[in-house]
Formats: C-alpha cells, sequence, structure tokens
C-alpha cells in the first residue's frame, strides 16, 4: 500500500462513528504560543541567559528570537476516568534557523560534524522545532477501597514537599512519570503512595542514575526508581499533622556476573540473567505539625524534622569531589577507618506567627531552623521553592531568591530576571520578621542571624565533602548570567552549592527592610524601597588573624509601578550595591586580600494585554566595578545592556 493510500485509509476510519461503550466521551485541546526576543550587548547567540554550562550547547545566548507551540489535549473518558498528553516544540531554534532540517552534517572518513555550515544539517533537533512528548497520563477513580484516585504516568510530584520528593522545575514541570494513588481511610487518615521512575539526569553520583559518558563506573538506569509515601491526619480541630517518607534506588549490573564476563557456558556458571548490584541509596523523611487554637486563630505554630540518609557505592559509583574538582550533589564519606559510609543528617524549623495580635496592622513571625552538615536531599525541589522564612543572601531590589536543602541546586537554564536559589544545608539560626500594613502603605523589617554547623577545621575536601570549587565573596547572580563561565574565574562570588571548606569559623548578620506605598491622591501609582545590610564573617583558620573574612554588604533600591491603563502597565527602578569584602580572596600560602565592589543597575519593565494577546518588554543596564587588591589580579568592570521582550497568547 502506497503512503497516500494508507493516509487516506486513515483519515476515512478517524471519520467513522465511535463505536458504543465509551459514555459521553469529550475532550479539551488548549494551545500557547510564546515568543521571546533577547538582546544584550554581546556577540552570543540564543535565547536564554544561562544555560549549560559544564559543557557546550547551542541554545544558550542573548542575541535571537525565539517562538515556541504547547498543545494540551484533555479528555473525559467516562465519569470515572480522564486521560491527557501535552506536546511541546523543542526549545532552542532561532528564527533565524527557519532552514536548519536537525541533521548533523559529518565529515567522512574523518568523523567530525561540520558545524554552522551551509546545507541546513548542522545545529542539531534542538534547531529543527521539532514537537516532544512531555506528558501523558491516565487517571481513574477505581472501586478499591480507600482509593479516590489512580493517577498512572506523568506528574509534576508537587503532592509531597521540598524536603522529600520535589516538584519539577518548570522546564520539565510535568515530564516525570510515575504511578500514584491517592485515598483515605474515612475522615481520619489521608494518604498518597508514589513509585516514581528516576531521571537518569540530576538524581545520584555524578548527577546521574547511570551513563557510561558520564560515569564509566556505571551504565545501566532502566530500573531506576523512587518510592514516596504521605500521609496526613487532623486529629484535633485546628491541628494538622503529616509525615512524608521517600527512598531512591539506583541499580546497576553486577560486572561481576558471569553472563557479563564470558561467552555463556554452564561451567562458568551462566543462567543468561544479570544480578543486581545498589549504586546509590538515599531515604528522606519528615514530620510536620500546624496548630492554628480555634480559641485563638491569630497565631499559628508550625514545626518539622527531617532526616537523611545517602549511601554511595563506590564500586559503581565515581567519587566526583575527587575526580571532578568537587561538583558533587552528594558527599562521600569516610569512616574512622578509611572505609565508605553513608552520610546520615537531621534537620529541623520551628515557626510561629501572629496575624495582626493588636488590631493595629503589625504581624510579628519568627523561625528558628538547623538543618545539619550532611543533611541533604537529592530528589527535593532544585528551585522554584523555597523553605526559610529569611530572604537569604541572593534577594536584592530586582532579583527574588530562595533557600533549598539540597546539593543539588539548579541555577541554570535560567534568564537574566529569573529568581536564584542558594542551599541551606548547614544553616543553624533564627529570623525575626515584622510585617506592617495601613492602608495602602505596606512594610517589612527582618532580622536573621545564621550560624554554621559545617564549621570546623581541616575538613577533607578533597575526597569526601564536595566544595564546588569554593570562592568566597557575596553571589552576584548578575554578573553570573552575563558570564557564560561557571567556574568563578571572573571572581563572581561564592557558588550559590558551596557548603564545605577546609577552614570554617563563619557567622552571618542580616537586615532588609522593605516598603510599598500606594501614593495617595495618584491613582494606580505605587512606590517601592528596599535597604538591606548583610555581614557575613569567617575567620577561616584558628590561630590566623591574617586570614579573617569580613564582607559587609550595604543595598539601596527604590522603584515605581504604574498602571496606566486597564491593559498597560510600566515599572522603572535604580539600585545601589556597595560591597567591602576584607580579606576575600586568597590562600594560607600567599595570604588574603581585599576586594571592593560597586554596582548600579536599572530597570525598565513594559506590560500590554489586549484580546488574549500578552506582551511584555524588561530592560536592564547594570555597571559593576570589581576593585582587586590581590597581586596578579586586575581590576573589573561589567557595563552590560540587555533586555527581554515575550509575547504570548493561550486559547
Amino acid at each position: 500500500m502506497s503512503h497516500r493510500a494508507l493516509s487516506v485509509l486513515i483519515l476515512t476510519l478517524a471519520a467513522q462513528p465511535v463505536a458504543a461503550g465509551a459514555q459521553s466521551t469529550s475532550y479539551e485541546l488548549k494551545g500557547k504560543i510564546y515568543t521571546k526576543w533577547m538582546y544584550k550587548n554581546d556577540a552570543s547567540r540564543g535565547c536564554l541567559s544561562l544555560s549549560n554550562p559544564f559543557w557546550s550547547d547551542n541554545i544558550g545566548g542573548s542575541n535571537g528570537a525565539c517562538s515556541e507551540l504547547d498543545l494540551t489535549l484533555t479528555g473525559r473518558v467516562s465519569k470515572w476516568v480522564t486521560a491527557g498528553a501535552r506536546i511541546q516544540s523543542r526549545w532552542g531554534a532561532l528564527w533565524q534557523d527557519w532552514w536548519e532540517n536537525g541533521d548533523v552534517r559529518w565529515d567522512f572518513p574523518n568523523n567530525t560534524p561540520f558545524y554552522e555550515n551551509t546545507s541546513g544539517e548542522s545545529l542539531g533537533m534542538n534547531h529543527a522545532q521539532y514537537m516532544k512528548l512531555r506528558s501523558t497520563w491516565i487517571r481513574a477513580a477505581l472501586p478499591i477501597p480507600t482509593v479516590r484516585w489512580v493517577h498512572l504516568g506523568s506528574s509534576d510530584l508537587g503532592m509531597f514537599n521540598e524536603w522529600t520528593v520535589g516538584k519539577s522545575r518548570y522546564i520539565d514541570r510535568d515530564n516525570g512519570s510515575g504511578v500514584f494513588v491517592e485515598g483515605a481511610f474515612g475522615d481520619a487518615l489521608r494518604y498518597n503512595v508514589g513509585a516514581i521512575a528516576l531521571p537518569k539526569l540530576f538524581i545520584g553520583p555524578r548527577w546521574s542514575t547511570g551513563i557510561k559518558g558520564s560515569d564509566p563506573l556505571a551504565s545501566f538506569w532502566g530500573s531506576d526508581w523512587a518510592y514516596a509515601l504521605k500521609l496526613e491526619a487532623t486529629p484535633v480541630d485546628g491541628l494538622t499533622v503529616r509525615a512524608i517518607a521517600s527512598y531512591v534506588h539506583d541499580w546497576e549490573a553486577d560486572r561481576n556476573d558471569p553472563d557479563l564476563t564470558g561467552p555463556s557456558d554452564k561451567t562458568r556458571q551462566t543462567d543468561r540473567a544479570v544480578d543486581l548490584k545498589t549504586r546509590f541509596q538515599a531515604v528522606n523523611a519528615t514530620l510536620e505539625g500546624k496548630y492554628n487554637p480555634p480559641a485563638y486563630d491569630k497565631l499559628t505554630i508550625s514545626g518539622m524534622t527531617a532526616f537523611a540518609f545517602n549511601n554511595v557505592n563506590r564500586d559503581y559509583a565515581t567519587n566526583a569531589v575527587t575526580s571532578d574538582q568537587g561538583f558533587s550533589p552528594v558527599v562521600y564519606l569516610l569512616d574512622a577507618n578509611g572505609q565508605p559510609k553513608a552520610a546520615v543528617g537531621a534537620a529541623a524549623k520551628v515557626d510561629i506567627e501572629l496575624d495582626d495580635p493588636f488590631d493595629i496592622g503589625l504581624s510579628p513571625k519568627f523561625e528558628y531552623f538547623n538543618i545539619g552538615s550532611t543533611y541533604n536531599v537529592i530528589f527535593g525541589a532544585r528551585r522554584e521553592a523555597d523553605v526559610l522564612l529569611t530572604e537569604g543572601f541572593l534577594t536584592t531590589g530586582f532579583m527574588k531568591g530562595g533557600q533549598l536543602p539540597t546539593l543539588n541546586v539548579a541555577n541554570e537554564f535560567v534568564d537574566f530576571d529569573e529568581p536564584w536559589y542558594e542551599t541551606v544545608i548547614g544553616w543553624h539560626g533564627g529570623t525575626a520578621l515584622l510585617d506592617y500594613v495601613l492602608g495602602g502603605f505596606n512594610a517589612s523589617t527582618e532580622y536573621t542571624l545564621i550560624g554554621y554547623n559545617t564549621n570546623g577545621q581541616n575538613r577533607d575536601i578533597d575526597n569526601q565533602y564536595p566544595s564546588f570549587l569554593y570562592t568566597d565573596g557575596f553571589t552576584d547572580t548578575q554578573a553570573y548570567t552575563a558570564d557564560f563561565d561557571y567556574a568563578n574565574v571572573y571572581d563572581r562570588g561564592r557558588d550559590p552549592r558551596s557548603v564545605y571548606k577546609r577552614n570554617q569559623n563563619r557567622l552571618t548578620h542580616l537586615v532588609a527592610v522593605n516598603g510599598e506605598l500606594l501614593v495617595p491622591g495618584v491613582s494606580d501609582l505605587v512606590l517601592k524601597l528596599k535597604l538591606k545590610w548583610i555581614l557575613d564573617q569567617d575567620n577561616r583558620l584558628k590561630g590566623n588573624p591574617n586570614d579573617n573574612y569580613a564582607g559587609n554588604l550595604w543595598l539601596g533600591f527604590i522603584g515605581a509601578q504604574y498602571q496606566f491603563t486597564d491593559e498597560f502597565k510600566s515599572s522603572l527602578g535604580y539600585e545601589f550595591q556597595y560591597w567591602d569584602e576584607a580579606r576575600r580572596s586568597g590562600s594560607q600560602e600567599t595570604g588574603f586580600y581585599d576586594y571592593f565592589t560597586k554596582k548600579h543597575s536599572v530597570r525598565l519593565g513594559l506590560g500590554y494585554t489586549f484580546g488574549g494577546l500578552a506582551i511584555t518588554y524588561l530592560l536592564e543596564y547594570f555597571h559593576k566595578d570589581q576593585d582587586r587588591t590581590r597581586p596578579g589580579s586586575s581590576d573589573q568592570v561589567w557595563n552590560v545592556w540587555r533586555s527581554k521582550a515575550t509575547a504570548e497568547v493561550s486559547w
């Protein structure tokens, strides 16, 4: 049968009436077109400020226009069963790539690719704008006692929490798949159970569950799963108790199995079956409680304890602390005899909130947090979540930020206007926050004190604890997204995943004041103000006062938002930062030297909506001067203009 005849047959069958059996089947089709224009005063090409910083890709860059199409189909099979699927075009193709067909042209016999040639076969499939299946799912209310729903297929994993199995970040929001059961035992106890296929990337040693090209000791990832359980109850009025646990298991083929080491021969004890060995295991568990007394509903008390267990089998997992310059999402601990052992850690936090107790608009909040030095949640939230009350180091007037209890923080595949996240492993301290609201004026004041459970001397960062090439100083997320190198050769401050140092004796004070005013008599004009001060101290090696770090960060921000019409809004802001960092960088052998940094940042934002079309425009300029007193190092300057425009429609 010819291709044309086959196509006619398929169309004919599709047009026939649906056979009896399905009950009142209906479906809904949703679509979205998203287009982004990027500009920056450099020679990079792409539509993403920071893509993969570890190996070269061809989607990152700040000059170009890109579009993507998203289609979601949801079907009502019956009153008991629904199903859905989503397909989305692969991100990365510039409008200028319209001749690319997705193939790579190879130069034979040398077997090397022709890059950026005139054949249209040079940039790969991510520049061919192909459609990719992102999710499929079936949800059924099966007649099983206690079960409300069974969900088969894709999920955003949002039913658990950041400390166990975290919600997937937006670029792969519903790409993860598993089998999930939701139910309840009457009104007393609610539960969720899930068996989740592990992503072969980013979960486990060397950010994988066994990819031979990444880790020569591993190559099997088809049977790697995580299992999660959530139990939730309301034992008394106003009290909610929740327990969540997760277990991650990474299998590898037993490299000593005779079926893998030679010919099939009964005398060699081959049996056409390959045994499995454990490469990595992780357990995370939390117990949470939240109490809102019925007799005094202005008070809310919540608390959580957490447990973490990470075990690496070094016969099947390469030690990334040793091999990858300290870049690792797990630690590789040794016992007193030098033998590998599991990393076990604990964490806890308590929050007390009062909602305007004196009826004057003043609401205090208090939080105590204590995250152990080896607490680490490998499958928890990697970004787009925040587990602590403090705004932390990374939040500025323009930039939001958050804190997560994992070494697996993901600050790549982002644009310059997106929030950044930092790990809080080892943080021990507290936050006091006062919120005040009076009419069109609201303000908040924060003080946070952070000590560090990771303080210590002569820590083994060569073989056990990942240092992420620990560099000192305040993290500059603007400079990170302005420069593609991720190894900090530009002195952009501490990597947000840095936790462990060889010698550390650190203490941090943070004060932040935020204010917002709806200007009286001027309709739709909002003024914003932010002041922030951080004192970050690290006495490093005990007995050497000449290596003591003292970093002072001062930040001031003022901004305004104005709504011209119901459809058209605007914003304008200016921010100044000054960093005085005594003995910021150096070594015990060469000594430590001072850094002084000044930053001016301006942003203009515009937004317009009309008939379902949403258009935004963001223009940023930042100027940064970094004076370095270290001999052999030159002063640096950033003079960056960049913009991002978007157009989006949904139906």
